[in-house]
C-alpha cells in the first residue's frame, strides 16, 4: 500500500516526448546537392550555428543539428536522429506498425579516397541524451557506399550497428579499412535509424565524425582538438531574459560574479590556449573586452589538461574565475536592449576551429524568462483541480499585462481544452492570494510561438509574485518543458496536499509580460495597509509624508522607467521629500514596514 501510494503522488506530474520539433519548423533549410569530390580529412563536429547538416559535406538535411539534446558532446553541438522528417514532423502520423520503420538519413558527398590504401572511420554515438530512449528495436546504423547494381541502385554495406538502450555517454567507434571497393574517388557513407515514425521518438546523438588516411594507432587515439562544450554560460543569475527596465534597477543582485567557461581538451596533452571575450550592442558597436588589462586584443593564456587526466572531464575557468561586472551594459532610458557575447579561444594552427567560438544574443524585453525557447518534453499534471505555480520577482512596481504559454501538439489536440489562468500574491515564498483568475483556452501557435494571455486591465504587483493555473479537469495540458535550464526552485504544483517543487528538472515555458507604463491599479489600491498621508502632491519644491506613528521604514524613489533615484530608512512620522536634482514629472514611493509594502504616486511640477 504504501508503494502504490508512493507511486500514485508521483505520477500526478507526466512528462512526455514531444512529436514534432518546433526548432525545424521554424528554420530556413539549405540547398542540397551533389558535389564534386571531397578532399580528405572529413570531418564535422556539428558546430555550425544551424538546424540543419553543413551542405558542403552532406546531402540531405533530414537530422537536426543542435546544442540541446546531447550531454556531455565530445565539443559543440551534435547531430540527432529521430522520428521526424525535414520539417519537425513526424514521418507518418498514423502509422500502427509494431516495428521500426526507416526514419533519418545522413548521407555524405563523394569523398576521394583513390589515393591511399588504408583509412579510417572515427565517429562518437549516444542513446537517448537529453530526449527519449530507443528501443531494443530501433537502431543506429553506419553503411559505405560500393557501387551500384545491374539496375543502378546504389549499394549500401552495413559496417556498424546499434540497438537501442537507455542514456549513456558518448561512446567512440573506430573501423579502419583497406577494402578497394572503399577506397575510390566516389566514396560515401550515410548514417540512418530505425525508429518509431509517429513522433519526435528514439534518439540518438553522434558527435565529430572523421575520414582521414591511417598511418598508426595514435590517428585513432585522440582527437587534435580543444573545444567549446557548451553555449555561452548564462549572464543573469536567475532568468534567461527579463525586462531591461527591471534588469538595470539591481544589476548588481541579478548578474552572476563570473563567467562558467567549460572547455574540453580531446588531446593526449596538455594545451596552451588564449582565450577572449567580448560584448557588442545592437548596433555592433563593442562595449566591453576580457580580459580589460591590454586593450582590445588582449586575451588570457591558460593551460588545458586532457579529458581524460582530470576528475570532471571538462576544464573550467575557476583559478582565478573569469569575473564580470555590470560595465558591459551600458544604461539607458529605453525600454529593451540586446547584447552579443562573443567568447573566443586560439589554439594551434592544426586544431580545428569550426567550435573555437560560440555567441550568445542575451535580450533585455518586457517578459521574464527561465528557459531557452525550446522545449524537449511536453510536461502536465493528470489532476481535476491541480494548480501550478511559477515564481517571479519584480525589483519595481510594475503591471503585469500578458502571460505567455507554450503549449505543444501531441497525439490528442487539446485546442479550446479551457484552464484558468491564475495570478498568486506571495506567501512566505508560497503563493498566497489568488489576485487574478480567468477562465482561457488552449491555443497552438505555428512554428512554435508562445501563445498570448491577455489580462483583463493588467495586474499591478510588487515584490514575488507566481503565474500559472488551476486545472479545470485531469488533461494533461502539455506545457513546453525546457531540459536545458533548471528552474525547479521556482516550479510548484499542488493536488491538494500543498505546494511541493516538480520533480522533473527543467523550466517550464512560462513568460510573464510587464509594462513599465505607470505599475499601479486596483490591485495594488486593494492591499494598501500602511496608513500615510503625502501633501502636497503634485509638489514644486518639497513634499511630506505623514504616518501615525514611528516605526522603522524603508522608502525607494523610482522615476517612470524604473530607475531607483532615491533609497533611504527612517522611522519618524514625518519624511520630507526635496525636490534637489529630480526633473519634474511622475515618479514612484514605495513604503516597506515590516512585511507590508505600498507604493504611492508622487507628481513632481
Amino acid at each position: 500500500m504504501f508503494l502504490f501510494l508512493s507511486f500514485g503522488v508521483k505520477s500526478q506530474e507526466v512528462i512526455s516526448p514531444l512529436i514534432s520539433n518546433s526548432d525545424l519548423q521554424k528554420n530556413t533549410r539549405s540547398i542540397y546537392d551533389n558535389k564534386s569530390s571531397l578532399s580528405i580529412p572529413f570531418i564535422d563536429d556539428f558546430s555550425n550555428n544551424s538546424s540543419y547538416p553543413d551542405s558542403n559535406l552532406w546531402k540531405d538535411n533530414s537530422v537536426f543539428i543542435n546544442r540541446n539534446y546531447g550531454v556531455n558532446p565530445i565539443t559543440i553541438g551534435v547531430a540527432t536522429f529521430d522520428g521526424l522528417n525535414l520539417n519537425g514532423i513526424a514521418y507518418n502520423m498514423t502509422s500502427t506498425a509494431t516495428d521500426s520503420e526507416n526514419a533519418d538519413t545522413l548521407t555524405s558527398q563523394q569523398i576521394d579516397l583513390s589515393n591511399i590504401d588504408t583509412s579510417y572511420f572515427m565517429f562518437y554515438y549516444q542513446a537517448q541524451g537529453n530526449g527519449n530512449d530507443p528501443q531494443i528495436t530501433d537502431s543506429l546504423i553506419l553503411e559505405f557506399y560500393s557501387g551500384t547494381d545491374s539496375l543502378g541502385d546504389a549499394i549500401w554495406n552495413t559496417v556498424w550497428e546499434k540497438e537501442g538502450s537507455t542514456f549513456h555517454q558518448f561512446k567512440k567507434v573506430v573501423y579502419i579499412f583497406t577494402d578497394p571497393e572503399y577506397l575510390t574517388l566516389d566514396f560515401s557513407f550515410r548514417f540512418r535509424n530505425l525508429a518509431s515514425v509517429t513522433g519526435n521518438f528514439d534518439h540518438w546523438n553522434i558527435d565529430y565524425v572523421k575520414l582521414d588516411e591511417y598511418h598508426n594507432s595514435s590517428d585513432t587515439s585522440f582527437l587534435n582538438d580543444v573545444a567549446f562544450v557548451r553555449n555561452t554560460p548564462q549572464i543573469l543569475k536567475r532568468y534567461r531574459e527579463m525586462p531591461w527596465i527591471h534588469f538595470v534597477n539591481d544589476m548588481t543582485q541579478e548578474m552572476n560574479d563570473s563567467l562558467d567557461i567549460i572547455l574540453r581538451n580531446n588531446t593526449d596533452i596538455i594545451q596552451s590556449i588564449d582565450y577572449r571575450y567580448d560584448v557588442y550592442n545592437e548596433n555592433g558597436n563593442l562595449t566591453y573586452h576580457y580580459p580589460v588589462l591590454g586593450g582590445n586584443n588582449s586575451t588570457r593564456n591558460v593551460d588545458v589538461p586532457p579529458y581524460y587526466y582530470i576528475d570532471t572531464g571538462t576544464y573550467a575557468f575557476n583559478s582565478p574565475p573569469i569575473m564580470i561586472d555590470d560595465q558591459i551594459f551600458p544604461v539607458s532610458s529605453a525600454d529593451s536592449a540586446e547584447f552579443i557575447f562573443r567568447n573566443s579561444i586560439n589554439t594551434e594552427p592544426s586544431d580545428f576551429k569550426n567550435n573555437d567560438t560560440v555567441f550568445h544574443l542575451q535580450r533585455f524585453y518586457s517578459h521574464f524568462a527561465y528557459d531557452d525557447g525550446s522545449a524537449e518534453s511536453a510536461y502536465g499534471i493528470n489532476v481535476q483541480g491541480a494548480k501550478l505555480a511559477y515564481k517571479f520577482n519584480l525589483n519595481r512596481p510594475d503591471t503585469l499585462r500578458i502571460v505567455q504559454m507554450k503549449f505543444v501538439e501531441m497525439h490528442e489536440d487539446l485546442t479550446s481544452n479551457k484552464f484558468a489562468l491564475t495570478i498568486w500574491d506571495n506567501n512566505n515564498g508560497d503563493p498566497g492570494q489568488e489576485v487574478y483568475k480567468d477562465t482561457v483556452e488552449i491555443e497552438y501557435k505555428d512554428r512554435g510561438k508562445f501563445t498570448n494571455y491577455y489580462l483583463k486591465n493588467g495586474v499591478g504587483l510588487i515584490g514575488t509574485f507566481f503565474v500559472g493555473w488551476e486545472q479545470i479537469t485531469n488533461d494533461i495540458l502539455n506545457l513546453g518543458l525546457d531540459k536545458n535550464s533548471v528552474a525547479n526552485d521556482y516550479m510548484l504544483y499542488n493536488i491538494g496536499g500543498g505546494w511541493v517543487n516538480s520533480q522533473f528538472p527543467g523550466a517550464w515555458m512560462i513568460r510573464p509580460v510587464v509594462n513599465f507604463d505607470t505599475p499601479l491599479i486596483s490591485y495594488l489600491s486593494e492591499k494598501i495597509v500602511i496608513d500615510c498621508k503625502i501633501y502636497p502632491n503634485p509638489f514644486s519644491d518639497k513634499t511630506s509624508i505623514y504616518f501615525n506613528n514611528n516605526s522603522q521604514r524603508t522608502f525607494k524613489l523610482f522615476d517612470m522607467i524604473g530607475r531607483t533615484v532615491r533609497s533611504f530608512s527612517s522611522s519618524d512620522n514625518k519624511i520630507d521629500i526635496y525636490k534637489e536634482n529630480l526633473r519634474k514629472g511622475i515618479y514612484f514611493i514605495q513604503i516597506t514596514e515590516g512585511n507590508v509594502m505600498q507604493t504611492k504616486k508622487l507628481i513632481l511640477n
